[in-house]
Protein backbone atom coordinates (compact mmCIF):
# COMPACT_ATOMS: atom_id res chain seq x y z
CA UNK A 1 0.00 0.00 0.00
CA UNK A 2 1.31 3.42 -0.96
CA UNK A 3 1.42 6.43 1.37
CA UNK A 4 -0.76 8.20 -1.22
CA UNK A 5 -3.80 6.36 0.18
CA UNK A 6 -3.47 8.52 3.32
CA UNK A 7 -3.98 11.73 1.34
CA UNK A 8 -7.70 12.02 2.27
CA UNK A 9 -6.82 12.19 5.97
CA UNK A 10 -3.80 14.44 5.39
CA UNK A 11 -5.74 16.92 3.23
CA UNK A 12 -8.64 17.19 5.68
CA UNK A 13 -6.38 17.71 8.69
CA UNK A 14 -4.23 20.23 6.76
CA UNK A 15 -7.39 22.13 5.80
CA UNK A 16 -8.53 22.17 9.42
CA UNK A 17 -5.14 23.48 10.56
CA UNK A 18 -5.18 26.19 7.86
CA UNK A 19 -8.65 27.33 8.97
CA UNK A 20 -7.47 27.37 12.60
CA UNK A 21 -4.49 29.56 11.67
CA UNK A 22 -6.61 31.96 9.66
CA UNK A 23 -9.14 32.14 12.47
CA UNK A 24 -6.37 32.86 14.95
CA UNK A 25 -5.01 35.81 12.98
CA UNK A 26 -8.31 37.26 11.81
CA UNK A 27 -8.93 40.39 13.86
CA UNK A 28 -12.70 40.09 13.71
CA UNK A 29 -15.37 37.98 12.10
CA UNK A 30 -16.50 39.31 8.74
CA UNK A 31 -18.41 37.91 5.79
CA UNK A 32 -15.14 37.68 3.89
CA UNK A 33 -13.35 35.63 6.54
CA UNK A 34 -16.35 33.36 7.04
CA UNK A 35 -16.54 32.76 3.29
CA UNK A 36 -12.82 31.94 3.25
CA UNK A 37 -13.31 29.27 5.94
CA UNK A 38 -16.23 27.80 3.99
CA UNK A 39 -14.27 27.77 0.73
CA UNK A 40 -11.30 25.99 2.31
CA UNK A 41 -13.54 23.34 3.88
CA UNK A 42 -15.50 22.80 0.68
CA UNK A 43 -12.38 22.61 -1.49
CA UNK A 44 -10.76 20.08 0.87
CA UNK A 45 -13.84 17.86 0.95
CA UNK A 46 -14.42 18.01 -2.80
CA UNK A 47 -10.76 17.26 -3.53
CA UNK A 48 -10.90 14.29 -1.14
CA UNK A 49 -14.14 13.11 -2.77
CA UNK A 50 -12.42 13.23 -6.16
CA UNK A 51 -9.44 11.31 -4.77
CA UNK A 52 -11.66 8.59 -3.32
CA UNK A 53 -13.50 8.18 -6.62
CA UNK A 54 -10.11 8.02 -8.36
CA UNK A 55 -8.90 5.39 -5.87
CA UNK A 56 -11.67 2.98 -6.88
CA UNK A 57 -9.92 1.97 -10.08
CA UNK A 58 -6.94 0.84 -7.99
CA UNK A 59 -8.70 -0.75 -5.01
CA UNK A 60 -9.72 -3.91 -6.83
CA UNK A 61 -6.25 -4.44 -8.28
CA UNK A 62 -4.23 -4.08 -5.05
CA UNK A 63 -2.51 -7.39 -4.19
CA UNK A 64 -3.51 -8.80 -0.81
CA UNK A 65 -0.05 -8.21 0.62
CA UNK A 66 -0.23 -4.51 -0.31
CA UNK A 67 -3.58 -3.75 1.35
CA UNK A 68 -1.81 -2.61 4.50
CA UNK A 69 0.59 0.23 5.28
CA UNK A 70 2.60 -0.28 8.46
CA UNK A 71 4.20 2.69 10.24
CA UNK A 72 6.40 2.56 13.34
CA UNK A 73 6.98 -1.20 13.27
CA UNK A 74 10.20 -0.65 15.23
CA UNK A 75 8.18 0.24 18.31
CA UNK A 76 9.71 -0.70 21.65
CA UNK A 77 6.37 -2.20 22.71
CA UNK A 78 5.73 -5.60 21.12
CA UNK A 79 2.77 -5.69 18.75
CA UNK A 80 2.11 -1.94 18.95
CA UNK A 81 2.43 -0.03 15.67
CA UNK A 82 0.24 1.90 13.29
CA UNK A 83 -1.45 0.13 10.38
CA UNK A 84 -3.75 1.53 7.71
CA UNK A 85 -5.87 -0.61 5.40
CA UNK A 86 -7.47 0.12 2.04
CA UNK A 87 -9.88 -2.38 0.50
CA UNK A 88 -13.39 -2.38 -0.99
CA UNK A 89 -14.99 -2.16 2.46
CA UNK A 90 -12.86 0.80 3.55
CA UNK A 91 -13.39 2.54 0.22
CA UNK A 92 -17.20 2.16 0.42
CA UNK A 93 -17.41 3.82 3.83
CA UNK A 94 -14.97 6.58 2.84
CA UNK A 95 -17.14 7.40 -0.16
CA UNK A 96 -20.28 7.69 1.97
CA UNK A 97 -18.59 9.82 4.64
CA UNK A 98 -17.04 12.31 2.24
CA UNK A 99 -20.03 12.49 -0.11
CA UNK A 100 -22.40 13.53 2.67
CA UNK A 101 -19.74 15.73 4.28
CA UNK A 102 -19.28 17.62 1.00
CA UNK A 103 -23.01 18.26 0.62
CA UNK A 104 -23.25 19.42 4.25
CA UNK A 105 -20.32 21.81 3.78
CA UNK A 106 -22.02 23.37 0.73
CA UNK A 107 -25.33 23.58 2.62
CA UNK A 108 -23.61 25.27 5.58
CA UNK A 109 -22.34 28.23 3.54
CA UNK A 110 -25.76 29.89 3.67
CA UNK A 111 -27.39 27.98 6.51
CA UNK A 112 -24.71 29.03 9.03
CA UNK A 113 -24.39 32.64 7.83
CA UNK A 114 -26.05 34.00 10.98
CA UNK A 115 -23.71 32.12 13.33
CA UNK A 116 -20.35 33.24 14.65
CA UNK A 117 -17.14 31.21 15.23
CA UNK A 118 -17.43 29.66 11.77
CA UNK A 119 -13.70 28.96 11.67
CA UNK A 120 -14.28 26.49 14.51
CA UNK A 121 -17.36 25.04 12.82
CA UNK A 122 -15.58 24.20 9.58
CA UNK A 123 -12.38 22.93 11.16
CA UNK A 124 -14.42 20.64 13.41
CA UNK A 125 -16.37 19.40 10.39
CA UNK A 126 -13.09 18.52 8.66
CA UNK A 127 -11.76 16.79 11.79
CA UNK A 128 -15.05 14.88 12.06
CA UNK A 129 -14.76 13.49 8.54
CA UNK A 130 -11.03 12.81 8.93
CA UNK A 131 -11.73 10.91 12.15
CA UNK A 132 -14.36 8.73 10.49
CA UNK A 133 -12.05 7.93 7.57
CA UNK A 134 -9.30 7.06 10.04
CA UNK A 135 -11.60 4.68 11.93
CA UNK A 136 -12.44 2.65 8.84
CA UNK A 137 -8.86 2.67 7.52
CA UNK A 138 -7.31 1.62 10.83
CA UNK A 139 -5.68 -1.80 10.74
CA UNK A 140 -4.81 -1.84 14.44
CA UNK A 141 -6.76 -1.10 17.58
CA UNK A 142 -4.60 1.81 18.77
CA UNK A 143 -4.99 3.72 15.51
CA UNK A 144 -8.70 2.95 15.50
CA UNK A 145 -9.11 4.31 19.02
CA UNK A 146 -7.16 7.52 18.28
CA UNK A 147 -9.30 8.34 15.26
CA UNK A 148 -12.44 7.23 17.13
CA UNK A 149 -11.74 9.84 19.80
CA UNK A 150 -10.89 12.46 17.15
CA UNK A 151 -14.30 11.88 15.57
CA UNK A 152 -16.04 11.80 18.96
CA UNK A 153 -14.53 15.03 20.31
CA UNK A 154 -15.39 16.89 17.11
CA UNK A 155 -18.98 15.62 17.25
CA UNK A 156 -19.43 16.56 20.95
CA UNK A 157 -18.43 20.16 20.25
CA UNK A 158 -20.51 20.41 17.09
CA UNK A 159 -23.64 19.20 18.90
CA UNK A 160 -23.09 21.99 21.46
CA UNK A 161 -21.96 24.53 18.86
CA UNK A 162 -24.78 26.99 19.54
CA UNK A 163 -23.65 27.37 23.13
CA UNK A 164 -25.86 30.36 23.94
CA UNK A 165 -28.91 28.08 23.95
CA UNK A 166 -29.21 25.66 26.90
CA UNK A 167 -30.65 22.85 24.74
CA UNK A 168 -27.42 22.19 22.77
CA UNK A 169 -25.33 22.32 25.93
CA UNK A 170 -27.54 19.79 27.71
CA UNK A 171 -27.60 17.52 24.66
CA UNK A 172 -23.84 17.78 24.19
CA UNK A 173 -23.11 16.91 27.81
CA UNK A 174 -25.43 13.89 27.67
CA UNK A 175 -23.79 12.77 24.44
CA UNK A 176 -20.33 13.30 25.94
CA UNK A 177 -20.99 11.24 29.07
CA UNK A 178 -22.64 8.35 27.24
CA UNK A 179 -19.92 8.25 24.58
CA UNK A 180 -17.20 8.47 27.22
CA UNK A 181 -18.75 5.43 28.89
CA UNK A 182 -18.60 3.64 25.55
CA UNK A 183 -14.98 4.66 25.00
CA UNK A 184 -13.97 3.30 28.41
CA UNK A 185 -15.56 -0.05 27.56
CA UNK A 186 -13.81 -0.06 24.19
CA UNK A 187 -10.45 0.64 25.79
CA UNK A 188 -11.01 -2.12 28.35
CA UNK A 189 -12.02 -4.59 25.64
CA UNK A 190 -8.95 -3.65 23.58
CA UNK A 191 -6.70 -4.16 26.57
CA UNK A 192 -8.14 -7.66 27.05
CA UNK A 193 -7.51 -8.44 23.38
CA UNK A 194 -3.91 -7.25 23.66
CA UNK A 195 -3.41 -9.32 26.79
CA UNK A 196 -4.72 -12.45 25.08
CA UNK A 197 -3.02 -12.02 21.69
CA UNK A 198 0.07 -9.88 22.38
CA UNK A 199 -0.70 -7.61 19.42
CA UNK A 200 -3.01 -4.77 18.41
CA UNK A 201 -2.99 -5.78 14.75
CA UNK A 202 -6.67 -6.47 13.96
CA UNK A 203 -5.99 -9.17 11.36
CA UNK A 204 -3.46 -10.95 13.59
CA UNK A 205 -5.83 -10.85 16.56
CA UNK A 206 -8.48 -12.51 14.41
CA UNK A 207 -6.12 -15.33 13.44
CA UNK A 208 -4.97 -15.90 17.03
CA UNK A 209 -8.48 -15.83 18.51
CA UNK A 210 -9.92 -18.15 15.89
CA UNK A 211 -7.25 -20.76 16.56
CA UNK A 212 -7.60 -20.47 20.34
CA UNK A 213 -11.40 -20.61 20.39
CA UNK A 214 -11.46 -23.54 17.97
CA UNK A 215 -9.07 -25.44 20.25
CA UNK A 216 -10.35 -24.39 23.67
CA UNK A 217 -13.78 -22.84 23.19
CA UNK A 218 -15.08 -19.48 24.41
CA UNK A 219 -13.58 -18.38 27.72
CA UNK A 220 -14.93 -15.74 30.06
CA UNK A 221 -12.40 -13.24 28.72
CA UNK A 222 -13.85 -13.55 25.23
CA UNK A 223 -17.40 -13.14 26.49
CA UNK A 224 -16.42 -9.96 28.35
CA UNK A 225 -14.58 -8.70 25.28
CA UNK A 226 -17.61 -9.25 23.05
CA UNK A 227 -19.84 -7.39 25.50
CA UNK A 228 -17.35 -4.50 25.64
CA UNK A 229 -17.21 -4.24 21.85
CA UNK A 230 -20.98 -4.35 21.43
CA UNK A 231 -21.63 -1.79 24.17
CA UNK A 232 -18.63 0.41 23.37
CA UNK A 233 -19.40 0.77 19.68
CA UNK A 234 -23.13 0.43 20.32
CA UNK A 235 -23.37 3.80 22.08
CA UNK A 236 -22.24 5.63 18.94
CA UNK A 237 -24.29 3.28 16.74
CA UNK A 238 -27.38 4.16 18.84
CA UNK A 239 -28.60 0.60 19.38
CA UNK A 240 -31.31 0.20 22.02
CA UNK A 241 -30.96 0.81 24.97
CA UNK A 242 -27.87 2.95 24.26
CA UNK A 243 -29.73 5.33 21.96
CA UNK A 244 -30.98 7.87 24.49
CA UNK A 245 -28.41 10.56 23.60
CA UNK A 246 -29.54 10.61 19.97
CA UNK A 247 -33.03 12.20 20.16
CA UNK A 248 -31.58 15.06 22.22
CA UNK A 249 -28.41 15.60 20.16
CA UNK A 250 -30.00 15.58 16.70
CA UNK A 251 -32.56 18.37 17.30
CA UNK A 252 -30.07 20.49 19.26
CA UNK A 253 -27.25 20.42 16.71
CA UNK A 254 -27.16 22.63 13.61
CA UNK A 255 -29.08 20.78 10.91
CA UNK A 256 -25.99 20.06 8.83
CA UNK A 257 -24.44 18.35 11.83
CA UNK A 258 -27.71 16.50 12.49
CA UNK A 259 -27.39 15.14 8.95
CA UNK A 260 -23.80 14.04 9.65
CA UNK A 261 -24.65 12.45 12.99
CA UNK A 262 -27.61 10.54 11.63
CA UNK A 263 -26.24 9.78 8.20
CA UNK A 264 -22.66 8.74 8.89
CA UNK A 265 -21.37 9.18 12.46
CA UNK A 266 -23.60 6.48 13.90
CA UNK A 267 -22.66 4.27 10.96
CA UNK A 268 -19.03 4.52 12.05
CA UNK A 269 -20.13 2.87 15.28
CA UNK A 270 -21.95 0.21 13.26
CA UNK A 271 -18.80 -0.37 11.21
CA UNK A 272 -16.62 -0.69 14.32
CA UNK A 273 -18.94 -3.14 16.04
CA UNK A 274 -19.67 -5.49 13.14
CA UNK A 275 -16.19 -5.34 11.60
CA UNK A 276 -14.27 -6.16 14.79
CA UNK A 277 -16.68 -8.91 15.86
CA UNK A 278 -16.58 -10.48 12.39
CA UNK A 279 -12.78 -10.36 12.06
CA UNK A 280 -12.17 -11.62 15.61
CA UNK A 281 -14.85 -14.31 15.93
CA UNK A 282 -16.52 -15.26 12.61
CA UNK A 283 -14.25 -18.24 11.96
CA UNK A 284 -14.69 -19.70 15.44
CA UNK A 285 -17.03 -22.38 16.72
CA UNK A 286 -20.08 -21.01 18.51
CA UNK A 287 -20.19 -17.58 16.86
CA UNK A 288 -23.86 -18.17 15.98
CA UNK A 289 -24.68 -16.95 19.48
CA UNK A 290 -23.11 -13.57 18.66
CA UNK A 291 -25.11 -13.36 15.42
CA UNK A 292 -28.32 -14.23 17.28
CA UNK A 293 -27.63 -11.57 19.90
CA UNK A 294 -27.09 -8.94 17.20
CA UNK A 295 -30.24 -10.09 15.37
CA UNK A 296 -32.47 -9.65 18.41
CA UNK A 297 -30.81 -6.36 19.34
CA UNK A 298 -31.69 -5.20 15.82
CA UNK A 299 -35.33 -6.28 16.20
CA UNK A 300 -35.68 -4.50 19.56
CA UNK A 301 -34.01 -1.40 18.11
CA UNK A 302 -36.51 -1.34 15.23
CA UNK A 303 -39.47 -1.67 17.57
CA UNK A 304 -38.35 1.03 20.01
CA UNK A 305 -37.41 3.46 17.23
CA UNK A 306 -40.83 3.06 15.62
CA UNK A 307 -42.89 3.31 18.79
CA UNK A 308 -41.11 6.46 19.95
CA UNK A 309 -41.25 8.09 16.49
CA UNK A 310 -45.03 7.69 16.45
CA UNK A 311 -45.32 9.94 19.51
CA UNK A 312 -43.26 12.88 18.21
CA UNK A 313 -44.46 16.35 17.24
CA UNK A 314 -40.93 17.79 16.83
CA UNK A 315 -39.87 17.06 13.24
CA UNK A 316 -36.18 16.65 14.12
CA UNK A 317 -36.91 14.33 17.05
CA UNK A 318 -39.14 12.25 14.78
CA UNK A 319 -36.30 11.97 12.27
CA UNK A 320 -33.93 11.06 15.11
CA UNK A 321 -36.11 8.14 16.22
CA UNK A 322 -36.45 7.13 12.57
CA UNK A 323 -32.66 6.85 12.60
CA UNK A 324 -32.89 4.41 15.52
CA UNK A 325 -35.30 2.35 13.41
CA UNK A 326 -32.86 2.29 10.50
CA UNK A 327 -29.99 1.32 12.78
CA UNK A 328 -32.08 -1.76 13.51
CA UNK A 329 -32.56 -2.43 9.80
CA UNK A 330 -28.82 -2.17 9.10
CA UNK A 331 -27.81 -4.33 12.06
CA UNK A 332 -30.33 -6.93 10.90
CA UNK A 333 -28.40 -7.34 7.64
CA UNK A 334 -24.92 -7.11 9.12
CA UNK A 335 -25.69 -9.67 11.85
CA UNK A 336 -25.64 -12.31 9.11
CA UNK A 337 -21.83 -12.16 9.07
CA UNK A 338 -21.88 -14.05 12.39
CA UNK A 339 -25.07 -16.09 11.99
CA UNK A 340 -23.58 -19.33 10.66
CA UNK A 341 -25.90 -19.34 7.63
CA UNK A 342 -24.71 -20.11 4.09
CA UNK A 343 -21.86 -17.76 3.13
CA UNK A 344 -23.40 -16.68 -0.17
CA UNK A 345 -26.73 -15.91 1.50
CA UNK A 346 -24.97 -14.03 4.29
CA UNK A 347 -23.09 -11.99 1.67
CA UNK A 348 -26.43 -10.86 0.21
CA UNK A 349 -27.67 -9.78 3.66
CA UNK A 350 -24.46 -7.91 4.45
CA UNK A 351 -24.60 -6.30 1.03
CA UNK A 352 -28.14 -5.13 1.87
CA UNK A 353 -26.89 -3.71 5.17
CA UNK A 354 -24.03 -1.83 3.53
CA UNK A 355 -26.27 -0.62 0.70
CA UNK A 356 -28.79 0.59 3.30
CA UNK A 357 -26.05 2.55 5.06
CA UNK A 358 -25.61 4.41 1.76
CA UNK A 359 -29.31 4.88 1.01
CA UNK A 360 -30.00 5.93 4.60
CA UNK A 361 -27.16 8.47 4.49
CA UNK A 362 -28.73 9.99 1.39
CA UNK A 363 -32.32 9.87 2.64
CA UNK A 364 -31.78 10.91 6.25
CA UNK A 365 -29.10 13.42 5.32
CA UNK A 366 -31.56 15.03 2.91
CA UNK A 367 -34.37 14.92 5.49
CA UNK A 368 -32.33 16.76 8.11
CA UNK A 369 -31.10 19.32 5.59
CA UNK A 370 -34.73 19.94 4.58
CA UNK A 371 -35.60 20.39 8.26
CA UNK A 372 -32.76 22.89 8.47
CA UNK A 373 -34.09 24.73 5.43
CA UNK A 374 -37.49 24.99 7.15
CA UNK A 375 -35.87 26.29 10.33
CA UNK A 376 -33.91 28.84 8.30
CA UNK A 377 -37.23 30.44 7.30
CA UNK A 378 -39.40 29.55 10.28
CA UNK A 379 -37.78 28.98 13.67
CA UNK A 380 -40.05 26.24 14.98
CA UNK A 381 -39.77 22.44 14.81
CA UNK A 382 -43.34 21.59 15.88
CA UNK A 383 -45.32 19.74 13.22
CA UNK A 384 -48.52 21.37 14.41
CA UNK A 385 -46.95 24.78 13.67
CA UNK A 386 -45.67 23.64 10.26
CA UNK A 387 -49.06 22.61 8.86
CA UNK A 388 -49.38 23.68 5.25
CA UNK A 389 -45.84 24.96 4.89
CA UNK A 390 -45.49 22.87 1.71
CA UNK A 391 -47.58 25.51 -0.07
CA UNK A 392 -45.02 28.14 0.96
CA UNK A 393 -41.84 26.09 0.42
CA UNK A 394 -42.68 23.58 -2.34
CA UNK A 395 -39.09 22.80 -3.36
CA UNK A 396 -37.95 22.13 0.20
CA UNK A 397 -40.99 20.05 1.16
CA UNK A 398 -40.81 18.27 -2.21
CA UNK A 399 -37.23 17.22 -1.41
CA UNK A 400 -38.35 16.15 2.08
CA UNK A 401 -41.10 14.06 0.46
CA UNK A 402 -38.57 12.22 -1.70
CA UNK A 403 -36.36 11.52 1.31
CA UNK A 404 -39.20 10.20 3.49
CA UNK A 405 -40.59 8.00 0.72
CA UNK A 406 -37.12 6.51 0.22
CA UNK A 407 -36.76 5.88 3.95
CA UNK A 408 -40.20 4.23 3.86
CA UNK A 409 -38.95 1.87 1.15
CA UNK A 410 -41.21 3.03 -1.67
CA UNK A 411 -39.98 1.76 -5.07
CA UNK A 412 -38.11 2.76 -7.15
CA UNK A 413 -36.37 4.98 -4.62
CA UNK A 414 -33.08 3.62 -3.20
CA UNK A 415 -34.39 2.69 0.24
CA UNK A 416 -36.54 0.00 -1.35
CA UNK A 417 -33.63 -1.80 -2.99
CA UNK A 418 -31.43 -1.94 0.10
CA UNK A 419 -34.27 -3.32 2.23
CA UNK A 420 -35.18 -5.79 -0.51
CA UNK A 421 -31.71 -7.37 -0.42
CA UNK A 422 -31.88 -7.93 3.33
CA UNK A 423 -35.35 -9.47 3.07
CA UNK A 424 -34.22 -11.84 0.29
CA UNK A 425 -31.23 -12.97 2.37
CA UNK A 426 -33.33 -13.54 5.49
CA UNK A 427 -35.93 -15.58 3.59
CA UNK A 428 -33.19 -17.68 1.98
CA UNK A 429 -31.24 -18.19 5.18
CA UNK A 430 -33.06 -21.34 6.33
CA UNK A 431 -32.80 -20.02 9.88
CA UNK A 432 -36.02 -19.76 11.92
CA UNK A 433 -34.71 -16.73 13.80
CA UNK A 434 -34.36 -14.82 10.55
CA UNK A 435 -37.83 -15.95 9.45
CA UNK A 436 -39.26 -14.35 12.61
CA UNK A 437 -36.90 -11.41 12.28
CA UNK A 438 -37.87 -10.64 8.69
CA UNK A 439 -41.57 -10.63 9.61
CA UNK A 440 -40.83 -8.03 12.30
CA UNK A 441 -38.56 -6.19 9.84
CA UNK A 442 -41.43 -5.86 7.35
CA UNK A 443 -43.90 -4.89 10.09
CA UNK A 444 -41.53 -2.17 11.30
CA UNK A 445 -41.14 -0.87 7.77
CA UNK A 446 -44.93 -0.68 7.35
CA UNK A 447 -45.36 1.14 10.67
CA UNK A 448 -42.73 3.71 9.63
CA UNK A 449 -44.82 4.51 6.56
CA UNK A 450 -47.60 5.65 8.90
CA UNK A 451 -45.69 8.47 10.56
CA UNK A 452 -43.90 9.49 7.37
CA UNK A 453 -47.29 9.92 5.69
CA UNK A 454 -48.65 11.80 8.72
CA UNK A 455 -45.76 14.27 8.38
CA UNK A 456 -46.34 14.71 4.65
CA UNK A 457 -50.10 15.05 5.10
CA UNK A 458 -49.60 17.88 7.62
CA UNK A 459 -47.01 19.69 5.55
CA UNK A 460 -48.77 19.43 2.17
CA UNK A 461 -52.52 19.13 2.68
CA UNK A 462 -53.30 21.42 5.61
CA UNK A 463 -53.98 25.10 5.09
CA UNK A 464 -51.10 27.30 6.36
CA UNK A 465 -51.94 29.48 9.33
CA UNK A 466 -51.46 33.22 9.60
CA UNK A 467 -48.10 32.68 11.32
CA UNK A 468 -46.81 31.27 8.00
CA UNK A 469 -48.12 34.14 5.90
CA UNK A 470 -44.71 35.72 5.28
CA UNK A 471 -42.80 32.45 4.79
CA UNK A 472 -41.18 31.95 1.39
CA UNK A 473 -38.99 29.36 -0.30
CA UNK A 474 -35.53 28.79 1.12
CA UNK A 475 -32.59 30.60 -0.59
CA UNK A 476 -31.15 29.08 -3.75
CA UNK A 477 -27.81 28.41 -2.00
CA UNK A 478 -29.66 26.01 0.31
CA UNK A 479 -31.91 24.56 -2.40
CA UNK A 480 -28.91 23.52 -4.54
CA UNK A 481 -27.47 20.90 -2.10
CA UNK A 482 -31.00 19.60 -1.51
CA UNK A 483 -31.50 19.12 -5.24
CA UNK A 484 -28.10 17.45 -5.57
CA UNK A 485 -29.17 14.81 -3.06
CA UNK A 486 -32.58 14.43 -4.73
CA UNK A 487 -30.90 13.88 -8.09
CA UNK A 488 -28.46 11.38 -6.59
CA UNK A 489 -31.32 9.48 -4.95
CA UNK A 490 -33.13 9.17 -8.28
CA UNK A 491 -29.95 7.98 -9.96
CA UNK A 492 -29.37 5.33 -7.28
CA UNK A 493 -33.04 4.31 -7.35
CA UNK A 494 -33.23 3.96 -11.12
CA UNK A 495 -29.81 2.31 -11.49
CA UNK A 496 -29.43 0.38 -8.22
CA UNK A 497 -27.34 -2.41 -9.70
CA UNK A 498 -24.11 -0.41 -9.93
CA UNK A 499 -24.26 0.82 -6.35
CA UNK A 500 -25.46 -2.53 -5.07
CA UNK A 501 -22.40 -4.13 -6.69
CA UNK A 502 -20.14 -1.70 -4.82
CA UNK A 503 -21.85 -2.70 -1.57
CA UNK A 504 -21.44 -6.35 -2.57
CA UNK A 505 -17.68 -5.88 -2.98
CA UNK A 506 -17.58 -4.34 0.50
CA UNK A 507 -19.55 -7.30 1.91
CA UNK A 508 -17.19 -9.80 0.33
CA UNK A 509 -14.21 -7.93 1.78
CA UNK A 510 -15.74 -8.25 5.25
CA UNK A 511 -16.27 -12.02 5.15
CA UNK A 512 -13.31 -12.83 2.92
CA UNK A 513 -14.95 -14.33 -0.16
Amino acid sequence: MNIIWLLPIIILIAGAVLIALLGRFARKETVGWNLAYAVIANVCLLVVLGLIIFFYSSVGSIPAEDLYLKLGDKSYVAGVYTIFRLDSLTWWFMLIFVLLGSVVAIFSIRYMDQDDRLDKYYLLLLFLVAGMIGVVMAGDLLTLFIFWETMSIASYILVSFRKDDPEPIEAGIKYLFMSAFGSVLLLFGMSLLYGVSGTLNIAEIGTILTADITANGFSGVYVITIICLILGFGVKAAIVPLHTWLPDAHPAAPSGISAMLSGVVIMTGMFGMTNTLTVFFSGSTGTEAIGSALLWISVITMAVGNLLALRQNDIKRLLAFSTVLNVGFILFGLSMSLSGIDTDVAAVGIQGGYFHIFTHALGKGLAFLCAGAILYRFHDRGLDRLKGIGKKMPLTIGALTISLLSLAGVPPLPGFWSKFNMVVAAVGSGNWQYFVGVALFLLSSVISVVYYLIVLQRLWFKEPGEHLEDIKETPVEIVIPLMVLVLLMFVVGIFPGYFSNLASEAAKALIGI
